[in-house]
């Protein structure tokens, strides 16, 4: 995983933390993203878990191509306290039957009182990175500092001549 964040471990938790909104990005057949809220995106300490209950549906089909063709997928998680992290995956296993998917589909059953489960994916993290609007602005400031506008040079050098 990546170093962008002190502890990437910590982040992963919040997908299972109440209270965040996830949001699985995957990219359709011309390349384009297909942003989905999606609540029972998951983690298992080492690994991302996402519950898909529609065979059919568009983020399903899409998470198929990426497997197919290892193409990534983005996780965006805002916590409840307004942290926001982006977290980049690689779909690794799509499990639809056996003694795991027996687990998964009881799971989804218990916690999202889903009727059914089409597939249990395994996404393996790559990067983590933090987006939260004042860590990305002390970012910006000390990194690229020719992006600051006029009027805060000229408010910060007013009387020094």
């Amino acid at each position: 995983m990546g170093n962008e964040v002190l502890n990437p471990h910590e982040v992963l938790e919040l997908l299972n933390a109440e209270g965040s909104v996830k949001i699985l990005v995957t990219l359709d057949e011309a390349g384009l993203p297909h942003p989905a809220v999606k609540s029972s995106l998951q983690s298992d300490g080492e690994h991302i878990i996402y519950l898909e209950f529609l065979e059919s549906s568009r983020t399903n089909r899409y998470m198929i191509r990426s497997l197919w063709f290892d193409r990534m997928v983005s996780i965006l998680v805002l916590s409840a306290d307004e942290r926001s992290y982006k977290i980049t995956a690689l779909p690794v296993r799509a499990i639809v039957n056996g003694k795991l998917f027996q687990r998964y589909y009881e799971l989804a059953r218990e916690k999202y009182g889903s009727p059914d489960l089409s597939t249990a994916w395994v996404l393996k993290p790559a990067t983590v990175i933090e987006e939260t609007l004042e860590k990305r602005t002390a970012e910006e400031s000390k990194n690229r500092s020719y992006f600051l506008h006029l009027d805060r040079l000229a408010k910060d050098h007013r009387g020094a001549v």
